[in-house]
């Protein structure tokens, strides 16, 4: 998922789940957490990276899901509600296109800063790119049981 504004832009990859197969407890969501990684172009080209365990598996497909709803126009707004307030993003219908809201927490940065902010500007043709990047990133990482 790239995101991106002038000269700022934040890059998140999912790397992986947290712990392997088999790995946390059965009874809880410990094996549906997945490894978000970010790198941080600031706007004065500083580069940052950090990884983060944000994101759970059903709550990659309700972003997947809530960004359909707004990008077939039934909806002029989507924000995130995650289990973990380290990843949000927010989108909304401006004109023919999208202002896109991200943000990451970098907890393990010794930078000055630790959270990549950055909006930007997004074509219905770059959300639609960003859909299929999640619907595959979605069947890449199913839930587990």
């Amino acid at each position: 998922m790239l995101f991106q504004d002038g000269a700022s832009s934040l890059k998140l990859d999912i790397m992986n789940y947290e712990f392997p197969a088999g790995g946390g407890d059965p009874g809880s969501d410990d094996r549906n957490w997945l490894v978000l990684r970010a790198t941080w172009v600031r706007e004065d080209g500083q580069v940052i990276k950090d990884s983060n365990s944000c994101l759970l598996t059903y709550e990659l497909k309700e972003l997947t899901a809530g960004l359909k709803v707004l990008n077939a126009g039934l909806k002029t707004a989507y924000e995130s509600d995650f289990t973990e307030p380290y990843f949000l993003l927010a989108a909304q219908a401006e004109g023919e296109g999208y202002r896109v809201d991200v943000s990451f927490v970098m907890p393990n940065t010794m930078e000055d800063e630790d959270t990549a902010e950055l909006t930007c500007a997004m074509t219905k043709a770059d959300m639609k790119a960003l859909i299929d990047e999640l619907d595959a990133l979605c069947a890449k990482f199913p839930d587990r049981t």
